[in-house]
């Protein structure tokens, strides 16, 4: 009976395996071309059926296709412009893939993507989404790798007619681990194994059919391959850098024949023929922490192409408004001499309609002579300068001829932008992937316009919700060229999301400029993070939320992106930051998450876990303090203990580097105290004569709270006068008594005393230096308030000059007596106490002689 069953099962999978390469000859037909069949390179340890390709087919659209294999291991082929045909672009479309293959170093180990036993799959591959993706799940030890193939927007063309290539890895462990990956592809275009290449260099682009290395910087933009230069519309493109592409560290042409055997390591032998074509393309290992992704996406299809045989152009077709509005476009042009002769002093001409202009103002190429069946390329720098299709016509004229040997037309569209260029908006939370501006339902979102040609005389923003329900209010402008407003949409009515704002012009003559209309998303608060010390009044500005999505398919913490996870948030932006009142909010797909939540002067913290749905809406997180530093307090314009015969302006400021300033107060004599949300504020004048007191208080987000009390009096000229006689006495005397000590302390340097018994003294001569600054300080004060008429004007002058120069000399006495203290060499402190003694009499002088003017003029 077994013996029966086990012969059965054998003449079964003959039959299976016959059927089955039955099917490919049939989907092949012509295949007999390519009569090398090749070897797969490093197979799995499976079954023969598994390196086949999967039973449900191709995945893919209208434009390009892709087959992939139970291992993994795909390839892939494109529709031609101008038929119904289709032609292959990696070997050996569309049979089973084989002969290309990912593979991966994890720390210092070489891995084949989907061999047994380098790894297993948790998620085989799989089609989904009506054959329009595949994905599978690799694992090895803790690295966790998502290929992902599908459809998708071609950089080259701005249409959905590329291969999007995608490998999220993963480390799901515990520890940092090393990672790296290649993408090595067996290059096949339309049945030629030996397809040759074009990529563009510092010189332009260039034909390569034979091994090249491209490293870091020189590794180009893109790489196009071709059935053959002399039809370079069967062709395609590869795309490693550019908006949402991630570039390889290395890129490589390779004979496939000698890389096939490497895993990993590939050295070229430079100049040598490819013969059957390849390309490497490496990112080297990087450090992947726990729960932390690296996110690699290439794009591989059509080029953008147009023109005849003669002459073909490439470049983008379509252009997103971020795009245009910012960066030129490269257009290339591929001339093939199809004549029985050689075309001498060849000219490309290119002519284009407004709105397009040439970014290096070169409008004429020169070829020279191109030889019978060769082909020539150029390429132009382009900057689109406004929305809308822009034709582009490029003529190859030849020596001796008036009329073009051949003429290419190329067409590329500018994007209009979501939102008009002259709107802006404040306080929204991201955009989404199309560009469109999110922002919450609970917090304010203003709105920026700006109307300078002609200036507006008003502006009318309404704004309307999913619901139909309307908002209007008229902008606020200083200057009638910049508009604003800001409103909260839950506060006046909008709840429904899209919110469409409208806005419309008014002009002087009575008219009415026209309307500008955009979408802005309306998405749910997530929450608010706040002091956990305070309460959650005590909201908490400026903390990093990071959203973590729960992804069970490799059963790790992640952190969310619309790279790995396209569509599943909104908006895109993680971290986020929060906002004035505390709040962070994302719109999720149904899943687990997490929010981590760090801010400086606090300690980090994760929530705990949510399942949406139901909507969360009220995960609130509180932060516990680890800052306890009081904030510093710095005012001016204010001194204690000071007489002013003037009004007082104070201005005050606080910092603190750690959890920054939440609010600063203050409060004048007996008056309520006045709260300021920010860190500076100016106080209002404080003019009446009299003894006041001002409080200064600054609070930091931790709760930290430092408090400055400032006492000082306000007296009119006249009763100021009496007191400034009394004052420069005081001064002569204290700077007398500090020059008597100076001296004392010489004789003792003198007589090589010990430097403790020269200290002495030289300690009595700063400490009476320093009062008498005090006075000069205090008599400078009162001088530059002075308004009396005993003293003229311009002697006047001259005594405030005098009294200055008196506190100069005095503040270098002090720091010749310091360094005189601080210094055990007697001949240094001679020296520096001989400066202080110069510096002192200089002070005394001008201060004798500010006496003996008040008493002159009788200055009490």
């Amino acid at each position: 009976m077994g013996r029966k069953f086990r012969k059965k099962l054998s003449v079964t999978l003959v039959l299976v395996m016959a059927m089955f390469t039955l099917i490919q000859s049939v989907v092949l037909g012509a295949e007999e071309e390519t009569k090398n069949v090749k070897e797969t390179p490093f197979p799995s340890q499976s079954s023969t059926l598994k390196m086949a390709a999967l039973n449900s087919g191709n995945i893919g659209n209208d434009f390009v296709q892709a087959l992939v294999g139970s291992t993994g291991r795909f390839n892939a082929g494109l529709k031609r412009v101008d038929s119904d045909n289709w032609y292959n672009i990696i070997y050996s479309w569309p049979s089973s893939p084989n002969t290309s293959f990912t593979t991966l170093k994890i720390d210092g180990k070489d891995l084949v993507y989907g061999n047994n036993p380098d790894g297993v799959f948790t998620k085989a591959p799989t089609n989904e989404d009506n054959n329009t993706k595949n994905e599978s799940i690799w694992k090895s030890g803790d690295i966790t790798v998502k290929q992902v193939l599908q459809p998708s927007i071609n950089p080259a063309t701005g249409l959905p007619d590329a291969l999007q290539i995608r490998y999220i890895i993963t480390n799901t462990g515990t520890e940092n681990h090393d990672v790296g990956l290649r993408i090595m592809l067996d290059t096949m275009v339309d049945r030629n194994d030996s397809a040759p290449f074009k990529v563009p260099g510092a010189n332009g682009v260039e034909s390569i059919n034979y091994e090249k290395d491209y490293l870091g910087d020189e590794v180009p933009a893109f790489w196009q391959v071709f059935n053959n230069f002399d039809n370079p519309d069967i062709s395609a493109q590869f795309t490693m850098s550019g908006r949402n592409v991630s570039t390889p560290d290395r890129f490589t042409i390779a004979r496939w024949g000698s890389i096939n055997g490497t895993k990993w390591d590939y050295r070229i032998s430079p100049g040598s023929q490819t013969g059957d074509s390849a390309v490497g393309m490496w990112w080297n290992p990087k450090a992947l922490a726990p729960g932390e992704q690296k996110i690699i996406t290439t794009f591989y299809g059509r080029p953008g192409v147009g023109g005849d045989r003669a002459l073909v152009l490439s470049g983008r077709n379509k252009l997103t408004y971020e795009e245009w509005s910012t960066t030129p476009f490269n257009l290339i042009s591929y001339f093939t001499n199809n004549s029985q002769s050689t075309l001498n002093n060849v000219r490309l001409v290119l002519e284009a309609e407004p709105g397009v202009t040439l970014v290096n103002n070169d409008s004429q190429h020169s070829l020279g002579d191109v030889q019978r069946g060769t082909t020539s390329q150029s390429s132009w720098k382009l900057k689109l300068t406004k929305a809308g299709k822009h034709k582009i016509t490029v003529k190859a004229i030849a020596d001796g001829s008036n009329e073009p040997f051949a003429t290419a037309d190329y067409e590329v569209e500018a994007l209009e932008p979501v939102v008009p260029p002259n709107i802006t908006l404040g306080g929204s939370n991201g955009v989404s992937a199309d560009g469109t501006p999110i922002t919450g339902r609970v917090s304010p979102v203003t709105i920026n316009a700006s109307f300078d040609d002609p200036q507006a005389a008003g502006v009318t923003l309404v704004a309307t919700d999913g619901n139909g329900t309307t908002y209007r209010h008229d902008m606020d402008s200083t200057n009638r060229v910049d508009w604003s407003h800001t409103f909260t949409p839950s506060r006046v009515g909008l709840w429904e999301s899209p919110m469409t704002i409208t806005i419309t012009p008014r002009y002087p003559d009575n008219t009415t400029g026209p309307s500008q209309e955009f979408p802005v998303v309306l998405i749910d608060p997530s929450g608010f993070i706040y002091n956990a010390n305070k309460g959650e009044d005590w909201k908490l500005p400026g903390a990093k939320v990071v959203l973590q999505y729960f992804d069970p398919e490799i059963g790790t913490w992640v952190n969310m992106s619309e790279e790995a996870y396209p569509g599943r948030m909104s908006p895109i932006t993680n971290p986020q930051t929060s906002g004035e009142d505390g709040r962070y909010a994302w719109d999720a797909a149904a899943g687990k998450y997490r929010v981590v939540v760090s801010r400086s002067g606090f300690a980090s913290k994760t929530s705990d876990e949510v399942i949406i749905p139901p909507p969360v809406t009220d995960l609130n997180i509180a932060l516990t303090p680890t800052d306890n530093v009081k904030p510093s307090i710095t005012s001016t314009g204010v001194s204690e203990g000071t007489v002013y015969t003037e009004p007082v302006k104070v201005n005050f400021t606080s910092s603190d580097d750690e959890a920054g300033i939440r609010y600063i107060t203050y409060k004048i004599d007996a008056n309520a105290e006045v709260k300021n949300n920010g860190d500076s504020v100016r106080l209002p004048e404080v003019t009446t004569p009299g003894k006041h007191t001002i409080s200064l208080t600054a609070v930091d987000h931790a709760g930290n709270e430092a408090v400055k009390t400032i006492n000082f009096e306000i007296k009119s000229p006249e009763q100021q006068s009496e007191d400034m006689m009394p004052i420069v006495t005081s001064a002569v005397e204290k700077s007398k008594l500090a020059q008597d000590s100076i001296k004392a302390a010489l004789a003792k340097i003198s007589q090589n005393a010990t430097k403790d018994s020269i200290n002495e003294d030289l300690n009595k001569a700063k400490a009476t230096n320093d009062e008498a600054k005090v006075k000069i300080t205090k008599l400078k004060e009162l001088l530059a308030a002075y308004k009396s008429e005993k003293i003229p004007a311009n002697q006047l002058t001259v005594l405030r000059n005098y009294v200055q120069t008196a506190e100069q000399q005095n503040i270098l006495a002090g720091t010749k007596l310091g360094e005189s203290i601080a210094t055990e060499s007697l001949s240094t402190a001679k020296s520096r106490a001989n400066d202080a003694l110069k510096a002192n009499a200089y002070s005394l002088n001008y201060l004798e002689y500010v006496k003996s003017n008040f008493k002159a003029y009788g200055v009490k």
